[in-house]
């Protein structure tokens, strides 16, 4: 795209942008004790600039928002994949079009603009990143290094003669990003006192900053910029659309700005918002923005071409120059979002086939010319308000535009994938019924059954094959990327499967009608529909999970209760089950986790776990269960406990006294990380050894990776697996005692009577209470927003200095650690009696994918952007969760059944070799299967 400016002088010859790294807009307006904690800046606002709050989009991070601010774009969120730190793809900005750039502060942001400058004109200054230490005793130190290396610049250019002739130039851009307000939000939070007095030194140093340009260049030709890239929760974290993330302060001041102007002279929209008043700002005009809306402002001042790639539009009430200059500015901003309306529109235009293509009809090329051409004529006519109208008008209609064909292959795409949803979850079923139910025997029984299984479709066929072939023409002819290919092609290999295999749907169908169970059929797929709708609304609202779990939770008496009467030890089963629902139903209306750490909740849980793994000892080893059958790894994972409760409480406490973290404690801690997935295989295989052993061996780095309750939900939904292998044991083997299983042990098949059962109704029901139970692992004390906000508070026992790849692993490590929990217990059930564990693979694979399905028809219905980004981000989640459960399954099966030793186990020698069969020596667990 050919760059768009205008041609009149700037109104500034230089340009000093300054970035506060985390700072929200209500702190920094609010006043202390009448006061303001940035009295500087207050006065700029007062009686020499322009001000208002910029809205930025999510995620509220530092590079996205610093690529809207510089570039005024929206940047693809594939950067995540590569820290923030390196571009996905190049883009223009206001550096790029500047003669000269200097630039000072973080290692994370600057080196991003600096990249692919052909001209070598982007200058940077940098302070090493082991300096941005969330422990460290004073971060406002980051923003005091760049205001004195940005003074003592200056002192130097007046030795260097070469420096000042290029200081001198016009066109050059001064950028200061100040990175400790953010360091102080997190480790601190944004209403601490020092954060509050970080602000102070940030509004002390800008002024010492404008007190050294106006003595250096004395010519009142510099523009200052004072803004944000994005805000901070009241807990310290951001990366989500609280208003106060996505709200931060901006002031325009210097040459070529207005000056404020008085609240009562507003035209237009008014921007009402009670705490203005608060702030004590209510006599003032405000002039609120987009982020993106920065860059063609500032470009417009220093009259250098809008950046090629920015979609913000220029408000030209910031300008105090001349009505034919705002207007020139508003023009150039115009063609400068036209032209990237029409690369775009050519880009479609030459990759779709001509009888398929379907422009845009609200700006074609004549309608271009005629808007330009009137544009022109009322600059000439000096007629500059309609001249604004109309470059209003063209920006508004060209951004309609880029959306239109941003968006022009949904339907196309959306249409396939969904048929992949529909045509994956048919296909599940079919396997299901071959291969895990007696329909294939029933099928051989008769004549009707054997022709209904052969048959096939020739007109399904010659659909299938017609699709294929128009969805390949298409892609050939249209040179579509390889990811079209895979979107379009892949569904119609999808459903020529289910064609291939559905014989055993058709006889599943033909039965069904045949011995009229049609409505119990049904009954059955409405109960299953409605606890698949409950899942979806949990991912929405947490308290959506309470229902599930009320549910989940009279499962014993109200499906079991019916055919027995129960004796004590199945009624009290049945009430530690309800009681334990219960609890974990409570963790859904606490607090998201990550809003307020509070570690003596994390120290008391530890001891907790530390008691009640003694009970657990204590019950395995009666009857000569635990001496023998677990060693002394259980007692050593006690003393794990132990150290990690002593880590947590040693580590933030030296933290909070401003210490910094120990390095013995953080190589505890991290050793403590490393042994939690060697330990359990250093134990025997009896199966309750082994699980507690586990269940121990997680809970220590969940432990060090907690701030406040979220260990306690660790506690309850390992009570709860614990019960629910105890009732799915109990109540499939017809009222074997509960103490046998402390004798059960992962042996070969010599113990096994009879293998593998056929699938019946109550094996879905086991599949859908696994797919629950890793939903309520997720969201049990989080969300969406708590896992995409950033907080380091939850990683202080393994690192304090900004590392972005191993922060984010950690964290996602403790949400894998409940998953893998609730894996291995779920591994543990299917084992002991004798689960199909391919048919139920099948039915979680079919619930998931009917979810994802459900995501992905909300993604089409929904209206506006942020909820579709969050319906996008719940599909993505579940499609990822179905390969990632694979991972688990295996992992699951490794800390399991695997064992580095040998032991004497139930009177026989097993080694750790052999199958994962569960070895009774005293009672079979298998039961005559319902087809």
């Amino acid at each position: 795209m050919t760059p768009q400016g205008h041609q009149n002088n700037p109104a500034a010859t230089r340009l000093v942008l300054i970035v506060g790294d985390g700072l929200r807009a209500d702190t920094f307006f609010t006043l202390t004790n009448v006061t303001s904690r940035a009295p500087y800046l207050r006065s700029v606002m007062e009686k020499n600039g322009t001000w208002g709050i910029s809205h930025t989009r999510v995620p509220t991070e530092s590079r996205p928002g610093h690529v809207a601010i510089i570039a005024g774009l929206y940047e693809d969120p594939s950067a995540i994949a590569r820290g923030w730190k390196e571009n996905p793809v190049e883009f223009d900005s206001l550096f790029n079009q500047s003669r000269h750039t200097w630039c000072w502060g973080s290692p994370d942001i600057l080196p991003m603009f600096a990249a692919g400058s052909e001209r070598g004109h982007i200058e940077t200054f940098m302070y090493a990143a082991e300096e941005e230490d969330f422990a460290s005793s004073d971060a406002s130190l980051l923003d005091t290094w760049v205001f004195d290396r940005v003074e003592a610049f200056f002192k130097s250019a007046s030795h260097d003669k070469r420096l000042n002739e290029r200081l001198h130039q016009d066109r050059v851009i001064f950028f200061l990003h100040l990175l400790g307000l953010d360091t102080n939000g997190h480790a601190h939070k944004p209403h601490s006192e020092e954060y509050l007095r970080n602000i102070e030194v940030v509004d002390r140093g800008v002024q010492r900053i404008v007190e050294v340009f106006e003595e250096f260049y004395q010519d009142q030709q510099t523009a200052y910029v004072f803004t944000s890239d994005h805000g901070m929760t009241d807990w310290g974290s951001h990366g989500a659309g609280d208003p106060s993330e996505t709200e931060t302060p901006v002031i325009f001041w210097g040459s070529g700005v207005a000056p404020p102007r008085p609240a009562w002279q507003v035209k237009g929209r008014v921007v009402y918002d009670r705490r203005v008043q608060d702030w004590g700002l209510g006599h003032l005009r405000r002039h609120d923005l987009y982020q993106a809306d920065i860059t063609p402002l500032a470009a417009s001042i220093l009259a250098i071409p809008i950046p090629v790639n920015s979609v913000g539009k220029l408000h030209i009430e910031y300008l105090n120059t001349s009505e034919q200059y705002k207007s020139a500015a508003l023009f150039a901003n115009a063609r400068q979002m036209l032209s990237q309306y029409q690369v775009k529109r050519a880009n479609k235009e030459a990759n779709t086939l001509q009888a398929l293509y379907w422009p845009f009809t609200n700006l074609t090329p004549d309608r271009e010319l005629q808007a330009l051409a009137n544009i022109r004529q009322a600059l000439k006519n000096q007629d500059y308000e309609e001249a604004n109208r109309g470059s209003a008008g063209v920006i508004a209609v060209s951004q309609q535009g880029l959306d239109y064909y941003h968006h022009y292959d949904r339907l196309l795409l959306s249409f396939h994938i969904a048929l992949g949803f529909v045509g994956w979850i048919l296909l599940m079923l079919c396997h299901l019924l071959r291969d895990h139910s007696g329909v294939m025997r029933m099928a051989g029984g008769t004549v009707e059954g054997r022709r209904v299984w052969r048959s096939s479709s020739s007109l399904s066929v010659v659909v299938l094959v017609l699709w294929g072939t128009a969805n390949l023409t298409r892609l050939v002819g249209e040179g579509r990327p390889w990811q079209h290919y895979l979107y379009l092609l892949s569904p119609v290999c999808v459903w020529w499967l289910v064609q291939r295999c559905s014989g055993p749907l058709r006889v599943a169908l033909l039965l069904i009608s045949s011995f009229n169970m049609v409505w119990e059929i049904a009954i059955r797929f409405l109960f299953i529909l409605i606890g698949i709708e409950i899942l979806v609304a949990g991912f929405f609202v947490r308290g959506a999970l309470s229902v599930g779990l009320a549910c989940v939770g009279v499962w014993p008496g109200v499906l079991q209760g019916s055919s027995r009467g129960g004796g004590p030890v199945e009624r009290s089963l049945r009430l530690g089950w309800v009681g334990a629902c219960v609890l974990l139903a409570s963790f859904t209306y606490m607090p998201v986790v990550g809003k307020e750490a509070y570690y003596p909740l994390v120290e008391i849980a530890g001891l907790i776990a530390f008691t009640l793994g003694g009970f657990g000892i204590y019950w395995c080893g009666g009857e000569g269960g635990l001496p023998r059958h677990i060693p002394s790894v259980v007692y050593l994972q006690g003393l794990g406990v132990l150290t990690s409760v002593f880590l947590v409480h040693s580590s933030t406490r030296s933290i909070a006294d401003k210490q910094g973290l120990p390095y013995y404690n953080q190589l505890g801690a991290w050793a403590l990380l490393v042994l939690s997935l060697v330990v359990p295989v250093l134990g025997s295989r009896n199966m309750m050894g082994r699980l507690l052993s586990v269940a121990a061996a997680l809970f220590c780095p969940f432990l060090l990776l907690c701030i406040r309750h979220e260990a306690f939900f660790y506690l309850a939904i390992t009570v709860a697996m614990f019960l629910w292998l105890f009732l799915e044991f109990y109540l499939a083997g017809n009222n074997v005692q509960i103490a046998m299983l402390k004798f059960a042990t992962w042996g070969g098949r010599e113990g096994v009577e009879g293998g593998e059962r056929v699938m019946e109704w109550a094996d879905v029901r086991r599949a859908y209470f696994f797919l629950f139970f890793i939903i309520l692992a997720f969201f049990g004390t989080g969300n969406i927003a708590s896992v995409n906000s950033f907080d380091p508070s939850f990683v202080y026992c393994f690192v304090t200095v900004f590392s972005p790849f191993i922060m984010g692993a950690l964290l996602l490590f403790k949400i894998i650690i409940p998953f893998l929990l609730v894996t291995c217990f779920f591994h543990a059930i299917c084992t002991l009696i004798k689960v199909p564990t391919r048919a139920l693979f099948y039915v979680f694979l079919a619930m998931s994918d009917f979810m994802a399905l459900h995501f992905f028809f909300l993604i089409r219905t929904e209206g506006s952007w942020l909820d579709i980004g969050t319906s996008l981000s719940h599909y993505i989640i579940t499609m990822a969760t179905t390969l990632f459960i694979i991972i688990l399954l295996f992992l699951a099966k490794f800390l399991t059944t695997f064992s580095l030793l040998t032991g004497v186990i139930g009177g026989g020698v097993v080694g750790a070799g052999g199958d994962v069969d569960c070895v009774l020596p005293r009672v079979s667990v298998s039961r005559p299967h319902r087809d």
